[in-house]
């Protein structure tokens, strides 16, 4: 596995997520570049429902080769709890970031959404650009909303602004913690 090419990164490990039947999709920069504004990233993300990050960690390690580290499990960040594993060979380390909104239904539900596609001549699924838009509203960081803005900006009318909408205003309820609308308002601000 090439380390410091992120896309191989992300495919190599959805590979193996597969082969072992751990649902998952991709998202973070490197789905950025189908539906927004491209921007450089240089980690795999892909989002998840209830992965465990230590169970992750040996599947990777066993399959793939690698030294795997959990720097931090299920870390709340907003509205989303992250895990990140710190993956090492030879002098070469990246990091892959397991991304589960604080909602399990609607992890549940983005995951059943995300189809399947083509990168590089390999399968792998990916959120759906209203879901996409939704993990970064979930998010803490201001690059994210730019990064949903971007999205909408992109896309429009193409988004499904019904889905959207429900599944935030349920989001607002569920993780009430977080500023879930004030940072939907602010998304749709910026586009």
């Amino acid at each position: 596995m090439d380390l410091t090419d992120p896309t191989a990164v992300a495919l190599d490990i959805a590979e193996v997520l597969k082969r072992e039947g751990v649902d998952y999709a991709l998202c973070g920069g490197l789905l950025l570049a189908a539906y927004g504004q491209a921007r450089e990233t240089k980690d795999a993300d892909l989002a998840v429902v209830r992965a465990d990050a230590g169970e992750t960690s040996s599947l990777l390690a066993s399959h793939l080769g690698l030294h795997c580290t959990v720097a931090f499990d299920r870390h709340r960040f907003g509205g989303l709890a992250i895990s990140r594993i710190t993956l090492v060979e030879g002098d070469d380390l990246n990091t892959l970031d397991l991304v589960e909104p604080s909602d399990p239904a609607y992890a549940a539900r983005a995951l059943a959404r995300s189809p399947a596609t083509t990168l590089r001549r390999r399968e792998i699924r990916v959120l759906t650009p209203e879901d996409f838009v939704i993990f970064k509203v979930l998010s803490t960081r201001e690059l994210d909303l730019e990064d949903a803005a971007s999205v909408l900006s992109a896309l429009g009318t193409d988004l499904d602004t019904g889905l959207l909408q429900r599944e935030l205003d349920g989001l607002a309820e569920s993780i009430g913690s977080h500023p879930v609308r004030d940072r939907w308002e602010r998304v749709r601000a910026r586009s």
